[in-house]
């Protein structure tokens, strides 16, 4: 929000003409703007408030005497990061707010590294205050104490997630980190009617549970696990899911690994994105998925990837079935890279339009097309428009490997080479790989060649999986 401006008039200047009268006063446009802004109606203010980060709409209160009942009245987003950094001068900001506030809270956001310490404070917050009835967007952060025993976090966390069943009714995003689902939530009725994204991140629960809670979300969007412990196998069945974010067990090797997804029936399916490279699942199965557009991260570790009749075997060297036609964005963790792996897989996905290689670097790969399926690679003739090689070394094999595509992709538009910028900065390096690459013979003469730092270690950012305002939630 700009801050109000103004400037008193001297005795002998003129008005300048970017200055206006206002109560005795000479302020200039953007003071203008905000005066104005502050005469909207307060229901109007409110939704502006609403909109605004917990410090920012506080901040709101110094900018006129019009707008200091607002953040009090107006819908709450509480986000205990932004308090404090120490964690019992951040609990105590929040009750404060919570007691004293008379909107309604739409968002809010409760962290504790020491949750041993304020558990009864937290579930008090939830069970109690008439502020939290129509809360809509609930997000965990925990942690506890190295002194702490997993069974004491497991029933403290499981404790909170009980009492935030009073909120299914209105919740339209859930994100719990650290939290405990047991069976017995199973025998609770279940019911979550407008809830559109569900994010877990190290959730401690049973196939049947997290099955049972994807089950009672009619309108869910939009699913992302990483990390789940006691989890080998999960079955999705949902009507409406139209992303689905597969993590792993990694780090956590003693706890039950997380092997096989089935998704059944998903007819608005269009995002199946596996997010850790280096350990399951092994099997991912999508029975029915007419719409699946974007595929990946496709890490090493997957042995088995079926969609509908299509079955493609032990990652990266792919043998195919049937073909996977609606698929237009492919990314995949290539070791190497391997250029004959991803050539045979790219057989399977006809109408591929962007492909994003993350590659492992591994000089033994030799990268020529013995081992190669024979037969025409249909993307490349007719739809493969964008490629993006991260991490791009000047090895022989990654230059052959990149080498392949500029001279065969016939509709090539623009290829992208993450690069650092030191790399970047020299011209004698940049000439140098042209001249290896030969771009001078590349297959598209209207085909452009960038190398960009971004791409250098860039990684997905998990706020975008499930924005479907963009087509592409890798595109940097």
């Amino acid at each position: 929000m700009h801050r109000m401006l103004r400037r008193r008039r001297n005795s002998d200047d003129g008005p300048s003409p970017d200055l206006h009268r206002v109560g005795g006063e000479l302020i200039d446009d953007e003071a203008m703007m905000a005066n104005r802004i502050s005469r909207l109606p307060k229901e109007i203010l409110g939704t502006i408030v609403s909109l605004l980060s917990t410090k920012d709409a506080a901040c709101t209160q110094a900018i006129s005497h019009h707008w200091r009942p607002i953040w009090g009245s107006a819908p709450l987003n509480l986000d205990m990061n932004a308090l404090s950094v120490n964690e019992r001068k951040r609990i105590n900001i929040a009750g404060s707010i919570l007691a004293a506030h008379k909107g309604p809270v739409q968002n809010l956001v409760l962290v504790s590294n020491y949750l041993e310490r304020c558990n009864t404070t937290f579930g008090n917050w939830l069970n109690n205050l008439p502020v939290l009835n129509n809360l809509s967007h609930l997000d965990f952060q925990f942690g506890t104490s190295s002194t702490t025993t997993i069974y004491q976090e497991n029933s403290m966390t499981y404790s909170l997630v009980l009492v935030a069943l009073r909120f299914s009714q209105t919740l339209q995003l859930v994100s719990l980190s650290n939290c405990c689902f047991h069976d017995d939530m199973m025998s609770r009725p279940l019911y979550f009617p407008k809830l559109r994204k569900l994010r877990l991140h190290s959730i401690t629960a049973s196939s049947d549970v997290l099955s049972a809670v994807i089950s009672a979300c009619p309108a869910l969007e939009s699913l992302m696990f990483n990390y789940t412990k006691g989890m080998r196998h999960l079955h999705v069945r949902s009507a409406s899911l139209r992303s689905i974010s597969i993590g792993t067990t990694n780090g956590l090797k003693k706890e039950v690994g997380f092997q096989e997804i089935d998704m059944e029936d998903a007819p608005l399916l269009e995002r199946v994105i596996p997010t850790v490279l280096d350990d399951g699942p092994a099997i991912i199965r999508v029975i029915s998925a007419p719409r699946l557009k974007v595929l990946g991260i496709l890490p090493n570790s997957i042995s088995i990837i079926e969609i509908g009749t299509a079955v493609i075997h032990e990652m990266p060297s792919a043998s195919m079935a049937m073909l996977v036609p609606t698929v237009r964005i492919l990314v995949l963790q290539s070791d190497g890279p391997n250029l004959a792996a991803v050539v045979n897989l790219l057989k399977c996905f006809p109408f591929l339009e962007k492909m994003y290689i993350k590659q492992s670097l591994n000089t033994t790969v030799k990268n020529d097309l013995r081992n190669c399926v024979p037969g025409p690679v249909q993307c490349l003739e007719h739809h493969l428009k964008s490629i993006v090689l991260q991490r791009y070394q000047a090895k022989t094999h990654v230059v052959n490997f990149a080498n392949f595509f500029i001279l065969n992709a016939k509709v090539l538009e623009v290829m992208k080479f993450g690069v650092q910028n030191t790399t970047r900065d020299n011209e004698k390096w940049m000439n140098d790989q042209h001249r290896r690459l030969q771009i001078n013979n590349k297959a598209c003469q209207d085909a452009r060649f960038e190398f960009d730092s971004q791409y250098w270690c860039g990684y997905l950012d998990s706020s975008r999986i499930d924005d479907f305002s963009v087509s592409d939630p890798f595109d940097l």
